[in-house]
């Protein structure tokens, strides 16, 4: 048991480096989508053009930025969370049924993460393009940061429902 608290600790300040690192670049992500839409109304404005490509490549980046910041969000439990019906009951029904959300939430992320792992690799393999551009813009990046984001996720999901679990036991009262 002692051994499994250790390993924890570890990989709970690996993924905290890990989430800081995947933060940022979705914060990149953002900071690029707004220097080319402002790239893109300028060019219209003076030029009367449009950047090609522009739009495809922006709707990209917000997937990654989306993508990228689960795991981050989940470690500084910033999801959104109704408490109004958890607040009113007995602490330790309220840590129960938080804990079954919890598995539930991990499960639901492991078969997401499966999937979406299947969809990049189909994409990997064909190089797939997105349609309708002039200028081909590749799919298969955002598809694989889609899929790193989710298995992120997926492990911060299981840290923090061992934790919730660790600390629920060490309390004594399933406390919130």
């Amino acid at each position: 048991m002692l051994l499994l608290f250790i390993s924890l600790i570890g990989v709970s300040s690996i993924m905290k480096f890990y989430n800081r690192l995947i933060g940022t670049a979705g914060g990149i992500f953002i900071g690029a989508m707004m220097f080319l839409i402002v790239a893109e109304v300028l060019s219209r404005l003076f030029l009367g053009s449009s950047i090609e490509g522009t739009i495809e490549i922006v709707g990209m980046f917000l997937a990654l930025s989306v993508f990228l910041g689960f795991s981050p969000c989940e470690e500084g439990n910033h999801h959104i969370r109704v408490i109004l019906v958890l607040s009113r009951l007995p602490t330790k029904l309220a840590s129960t049924i938080n804990i079954f959300v919890y598995i539930l939430a991990f499960l639901t992320v492991v078969v997401i993460t499966w999937q979406v792992g299947l969809d990049a690799l189909s994409s990997l393999k064909i190089k797939e393009v997105l349609p309708g551009a002039k200028i081909h813009v590749p799919v298969y990046p955002a598809k694989i940061a889609a899929f790193i984001g989710y298995l992120s996720f997926c492990f911060q999901l299981l840290i923090n429902l061992i934790l919730k679990i660790k600390d629920d036991k060490k309390e004594g009262s399933f406390a919130e």
